[in-house]
């Protein structure tokens, strides 16, 4: 196959691969001591770091026949180095050796062209998270596709798992997602197994507990978030004060807010129902959202800085929904002294229940919510562990006349 590859490439004068020399190896030399060999070095699809080869080359009785023996390995090898040949991915994927995170990017770009921009949004969350757990382990820009083994992805699963913002059905659509996107790197040519392959799914289990937040576990949130984060409390207002969700939240943009009506758009691109929607911002809520930065309306309100992972502020690239999920459970949950029962959710629980408590009328709330009918809305209506003031005064007559 070489053979062919190589006369091919001297007549057309094309080359495939490109290695680059220094980096993906360097060229086959002689070396003339007790034993001879020629050695040279190419990457390692492991380590990302150039790793000797060598082949001994004293066959024969005389020095002549050896040295001619020699420079035809040399010749050979080096031609093939030329051409992108490896010995270490041999038995391997052809392409294992290429960097994760580019081949991260290119699924990306293939689907892009395929699916509809809701859709990739999901996959690029599904990435990022698979991409920052990534960092977090070890891995770099030069860390080759062929890392990720069945152990690799086992650990990611069990990591996802641990996380009690993930339910039965995220971890499966995590397995799904990830089953999906390595069995398209195998067809590529990227690994030689699926990591996520054979990966078991989990029932469904039963609804995780969530309590509301008492009104003192709220000014401690508020009091802590002050000092430490006033970019993250911002952050849970949206949810408490405008029953926004991470992924909405996440994706705003310093424009979408207007203080002068006190409003915020939230557009269909990027809600769970795909319709444009227009909460309210409560006159409470108005200083602490002045009091962020909105100067460049097309600056992602809560954005991304690869060096500060928990820093809020406006950015060209936005957070995630895990990130600001990932703040709850790691930084506030344990500076507030709050269970596992209280989580990002319960934010917007207590503010929908605490509205229908005050009288709002429950179409208003379902607006504010933008749930698709009074009904789903009426769900939150008795969920205060508190009695109701009227509801003690009711169903009395018959009592009082027996």
């Amino acid at each position: 196959m070489y053979d062919t590859i190589v006369e091919l490439c001297k007549e057309k004068k094309m080359y495939f691969l490109q290695p680059t020399l220094g980096r993906d190896y360097l060229p086959a030399k002689l070396s003339q001591g007790k034993t001879w060999f020629v050695y040279f070095y190419v990457k390692s699809p492991v380590s990302g770091k150039l790793q000797r080869r060598r082949i001994k080359v004293n066959r024969y009785s005389t020095k002549k026949e050896n040295l001619v023996l020699a420079r035809s390995i040399i010749g050979d090898i080096n031609t093939r180095l030329a051409l992108g040949w490896n010995p270490l991915l041999e038995g391997v994927a052809p392409r294992a050796g290429v960097p994760l995170f580019d081949a991260l990017d290119d699924y990306l770009k293939v689907k892009a062209k395929e699916m509809r921009p809701n859709s990739m949004r999901s996959y690029r969350s599904f990435v990022g998270v698979f991409r920052e757990w990534l960092c977090g382990h070890g891995f770099s820009d030069g860390s080759s596709v062929s890392l990720v083994t069945k152990e690799v992805a086992t650990l990611f699963m069990n990591d996802m798992d641990d996380r009690d913002d993930v339910s039965a059905i995220t971890y499966n659509n995590y397995v799904r997602f990830f089953g999906g996107m390595f069995s398209w790197m195998v067809k590529k040519g990227y690994l030689a197994a699926n990591p996520f392959g054979g990966m078991d799914k989990k029932r469904k289990k039963s609804a995780k507990k969530r309590r509301l937040l008492r009104p003192a576990e709220l000014q401690q949130l508020l009091s802590f978030l002050r000092k430490e984060n006033p970019e993250y409390l911002a952050i849970c207002l949206f949810c408490y004060c405008c029953f926004m969700r991470p992924k909405e939240i996440a994706l705003l943009r310093c424009g979408d807010v207007d203080l002068r009506k006190q409003t915020v758009s939230v557009s269909g691109d990027i809600a769970k129902n795909g319709k444009d929607s227009v909460r309210t911002i409560p006159d409470a809520m108005v200083p602490f959202i002045r009091a962020l930065d909105l100067s460049d309306p097309e600056l992602y309100l809560f954005g991304s800085h690869r060096l500060e992972k928990y820093r809020f502020t406006p950015g060209s690239k936005p957070t995630i929904g895990q990130r600001i999920a990932d703040y709850w459970r790691f930084v506030v949950r344990p500076g507030c002294g709050f269970g596992d029962d209280l989580q990002f959710y319960s934010l917007k629980d207590t503010g929908i229940t605490g509205m229908l408590e005050s009288g709002v009328a429950i179409n208003l709330v379902q607006q504010q919510a933008d749930h698709s009918s009074v009904a789903m809305t009426a769900i939150y209506v008795g969920k205060s562990p508190v009695a109701n003031a009227e509801l003690k005064k009711s169903s009395t007559l018959l009592l009082e006349n027996r």
